[in-house]
């Protein structure tokens, strides 16, 4: 008989939201997806759109935080749920308050993760593998800073009570 493999808390957490959201990354509930963006909503968007964590932004969903569920990667259930997140602000007529989630420690700090970008038909500029051009790494950055500055006026308005 072989040995006995152990597997770590993050990979159990991880294997048990894939089983609950039915084995599908992206299948999170509207509930979810509406609890993490009102949090981001009364915590962040309406004082001046400040930035946000992923796990603040997970624990307010009712989720595993993210580093349980990158597995050492990026996570596409990171990213679907960021997605879901994006998609969802459109449809309540939101601006996009996945721009304001961003990592709070190592070389990404204070920036989006790499799904981010991707899931808006970006380039990653913050990537050390990139080989993307400068022209592409700019309009990333001018992407993502007019996203923030579209919420920062969004959370304005909201404040002075006109939406």
């Amino acid at each position: 008989m072989g040995k006995a493999r152990r597997f770590g808390p993050a990979l159990v957490t991880a294997c048990a939201l894939a089983l609950s959201l039915g084995g599908m990354p992206g299948a999170f509930s509207e509930d979810e997806v509406d609890r993490a963006i009102d949090f981001v909503v009364e915590d962040r968007a309406i004082d001046r759109a400040q930035t946000v964590r992923y796990t603040a932004v997970f624990e307010a969903a009712g989720l595993p935080p993210p580093q349980d569920l990158h597995l050492g990667g990026d996570s596409d259930v990171v990213t679907a749920f960021m997605k879901a997140i994006h998609d969802r602000c459109l449809a309540r007529g939101m601006p996009p308050l996945d721009s304001l989630v961003v990592h709070v420690a190592g070389a990404r700090e204070d920036r989006p993760g790499a799904g981010y970008f991707r899931v808006n038909g970006h380039v990653d500029p913050f990537s050390e593998r990139s080989t993307a051009s400068a022209e592409q790494m700019i309009a990333a950055l001018a992407f993502w800073e007019a996203q923030k500055n579209e919420v920062k006026a969004w959370g304005v308005q909201r404040r002075r009570g006109r939406r």
